[in-house]
């Protein structure tokens, strides 16, 4: 039975990474039901990325959602390993200096304007809990982070000497790490079926493009709600 539910655990896991969101819902409530015990539970985290990018001229703060998947395990009274699969999970900056392209048509464009760099992730935070409380009150965590990269675009906004607006997008996945390793703290209040939670994550890759002068780090807060699933076994 154990065989069972950690296979099938596997084979839905894999499958998030690829599928809509509301096939993670359904893939969800699954997992919860199938993989839930006394001491092992899983439910949706959904929230908000508040992040910049340390290290770029006039990084302002953008606001994304963080949606996905949760896991919690207790090997012990006080102390647990918990962590997030997040799927959709943005950082960025906004408010940014022009960065240039290498196409002197494209830059000149965008000279005067301002940039906004959106980088999606898979988001991966690992973290080892502290809880005095068994089943409800506070619990304190600390972890690496893994971020996987799946996207980065620069969204150029400038304005033609006539005064008309315009948008440019760059594609810079491919200028970027595939890995954004960062270590996380994360501060947790518990009720009985979910809670509330605040987890910081430090950036340690430099995501600087090549030739850029200046190292680069991502600086997240994530605010979210856990909302656990299946029915543990008291």
């Amino acid at each position: 039975m154990t065989g069972l539910r950690w296979c099938t655990g596997a084979v839905v896991a894999s499958m998030l990474v690829a599928t809509p969101a509301r096939a993670q819902v359904l893939m969800g409530y699954l997992l919860g039901n199938v993989l839930s015990t006394k001491t092992f539970n899983i439910g949706f985290e959904i929230g908000m990325n508040f992040s910049t990018l340390d290290g770029l001229d006039g990084a302002e703060r953008v606001n994304r959602t963080a949606f996905g998947l949760f896991y919690d395990w207790r090997f012990s009274e006080h102390f647990h390993f918990g962590g997030a699969m997040l799927p959709i999970a943005e950082r960025g900056a906004q408010a940014l200096k022009p960065i240039p392209t290498g196409d002197p048509e494209i830059d000149a464009q965008t000279a005067d304007g301002t940039l906004q760099r959106t980088i999606r992730y898979l988001e991966l935070p690992v973290l080892l809990k502290w809880a005095p409380d068994r089943e409800q009150g506070i619990r304190i965590g600390v972890g690496p982070s893994l971020g996987l990269i799946t996207g980065a675009i620069d969204r150029y906004e400038s304005t033609t000497t006539l005064g008309n607006k315009y948008v440019l997008e760059n594609d810079i996945e491919g200028q970027l790490p595939g890995l954004d390793v960062g270590i996380s703290a994360d501060v947790e209040w518990r009720f009985k079926m979910l809670s509330i939670a605040a987890r910081y994550t430090e950036g340690l890759t430099d995501l600087r493009q090549p030739g850029a002068a200046a190292a680069v780090h991502s600086r997240v807060l994530t605010g979210t709600g856990r909302i656990y699933l299946g029915k543990k076994n008291e």
